[in-house]
């Protein structure tokens, strides 16, 4: 996208992002690192574009329960140089980083909310029981830089880079973001300017306001690791619509935990950020044949999940598959002593993970990847069929009944595994644990569309079975870890090894062969 110099009028905003009663704010917000805000400023420098600074502070409004937070409203005064402007913004669609919302704002004489200067529309939004009540509850400080930037076909970007923090009381988050908004033109010039920068910054999008963010600190809640929640996929719904949807939320979901693996030490970032990696290559696998993805995201994918696999694997063996032997071994001081060795390589293995995560820029996946999902990508091409009867076959068929088909599919390998469990060997087993969790990542993501206890019944007995394979699949792992050409850790990792491999041998099987025979009972509502 190429952008010419700022002296060149700028277009009025286009019927697409304004309605006859209210401006609706497009922009995209990313997540910067600090430590680049002076690199961002020198990248800016080249479009030879002059910046306009500005000290602002900004005020937020709402009742002591926020109750317009609640609903999504944000209410704030600004002190921008010598006057005051209020907003409103209301809830919208929020994804990778976009956004879109209606805003209304207007100029004011003081730095309290002044009613009568909002349209009609916009008073709608807080009843006048609710004015009465408003009160500042936390404040932003921070110093904007901001660039306007006119391209072809009349787009216009204004770019700001923010740098400062919110406040609530005495508690105070600091503030270092990119905003990208739309002035006219389409979305996709926002992501095409991001992707630029892609290569020489380490953004990750971001979803949350500054609003939200104030909120979370006047509440003191702290972010946490991010599960996969339930998916509202509605049957009129085609394949393409349901196809997107799912994926974007494993984007989501990724995208909640990322911030956490790169800078926290809970290891449910890393467990949560592969569970939505993992859910993503199962959507990708169930939606192959109608909604293919180009082999440079897949590619990204599979480097991003490899990242990830280590790491895990580590935590799992310290945290979780050590801890039931611990109390069975006669030297608690020797247990110790090699537990120790053991959280050193974990340590390393986590440096490891978030310097191979930084290299490979995530955050510009993450925004390429919804670029891809906006623009409906696959149809351009879709597993061999012509485009025009590629797009007429995701755009019209019902998700429900495809879906239907798709999960019949997905059991009869489950089926094939589980009738001829007690021949597999390890690696067969394995592979049968795959398939499972595939085919529970997909009845999962189409839940929705096939309510009632029978498809519960149907969840329940593929969580079990991957759950006890899974485990199986830890030993194995474990002993792996556990070998002295790995790590030295005396003669607990001697032990315990031993004690697994005891388990996968004699335990698990048995266990295990139980929980996939269920299977072979187990239906969901399969019938049309």
């Amino acid at each position: 996208m190429n952008f010419n110099d700022k002296r060149q009028p700028v277009p009025e905003h286009d019927n697409y992002y304004m309605n006859a009663t209210h401006p609706v704010e497009v922009e995209l917000k990313l997540a910067l690192p600090r430590q680049q805000a002076a690199a961002f400023v020198k990248l800016m420098a080249r479009r030879r574009v002059p910046p306009v600074q500005q000290a602002l502070l900004t005020r937020y409004f709402d009742t002591p329960d926020f109750a317009l937070s609640a609903q999504g409203i944000a209410l704030r005064v600004r002190r921008v140089g010598r006057r005051w402007l209020q907003t409103l913004k209301t809830e919208g669609e929020r994804s990778g980083g976009l956004s879109r919302r209606a805003e209304y704002e207007v100029a004011i004489s003081g730095r309290t909310p002044d009613w009568s200067r909002f349209p009609a529309e916009a008073q709608a939004w807080v009843p006048e029981a609710l004015r009465a009540q408003l009160a500042p509850v936390f404040e932003t400080d921070f110093q904007r830089t901001s660039w306007q930037l006119v391209g072809e076909h009349g787009t216009a970007i204004e770019v700001a880079l923010d740098v400062g923090e919110v406040r609530s009381g005495a508690q105070c988050q600091p503030i270092c973001e990119i905003e990208l908004e739309l002035k006219s033109g389409q979305p996709d010039a926002l992501f095409a300017l991001a992707l630029d920068w892609g290569p020489q910054l380490d953004y990750l999008p971001l979803d949350s306001s500054k609003a939200e963010r104030g909120v979370r600190l006047a509440h003191q809640q702290s972010l946490a690791p991010v599960n996969a929640g339930p998916l509202a996929l509605k049957p009129g719904l085609s394949v393409e619509d349901g196809f997107a949807a799912v994926c974007q939320d494993c984007l989501s979901q990724f995208q909640a935990n990322l911030p956490g693996v790169l800078d926290s030490d809970d290891i449910e970032y890393v467990h949560q950020a592969r569970v939505a990696l993992r859910r993503l290559r199962a959507a990708l696998r169930v939606f192959r044949r109608v909604c293919a993805v180009p082999e440079d995201l897949l590619a990204e994918l599979r480097a991003l999940a490899a990242a990830l696999g280590p790491a895990r694997d580590w935590d799992v063996l310290c945290s979780e598959t050590l801890q039931p032997i611990a109390a069975h071994y006669p030297d608690a001081a020797g247990w110790q002593q090699g537990l120790a060795a053991l959280e050193a390589q974990r340590a390393e293995m986590r440096a490891s993970m978030r310097v191979t995560l930084q290299q490979a820029h995530p955050g510009a996946w993450l925004l390429a990847c919804q670029r891809w999902l906006l623009q409906r990508g696959w149809r351009l091409n879709a597993a061999g069929r012509a485009a025009a009867e590629a797009q007429r076959f995701v755009q019209l068929s019902p998700l429900d009944k495809w879906a239907r088909r798709a999960l019949q599919k997905g059991q009869r390998r489950v089926v094939r595994g589980a009738r001829v469990f007690g021949k597999l060997n390890t690696l067969q087993r394995h592979r049968l644990r795959i398939a499972i969790k595939r085919q529970r990542y997909a009845a999962e993501f189409f839940q929705s569309l096939f309510a009632g206890r029978k498809y519960g019944r149907y969840l329940a007995a593929l969580r079990t079975a991957q759950d006890s394979l899974g485990r199986a699949r830890d030993a194995q792992v474990a002993c792996g870890l556990l070998t002295p050409s790995l790590v030295d850790a005396g003669p607990m990792a001697l032990f315990a090894c031993g004690w697994l491999t005891a388990q996968q041998t004699m335990a698990i099987p048995g266990e295990s062969a139980g929980h996939v025979q269920a299977l072979l009972k187990a239906k969901f509502a399969d019938k049309a």
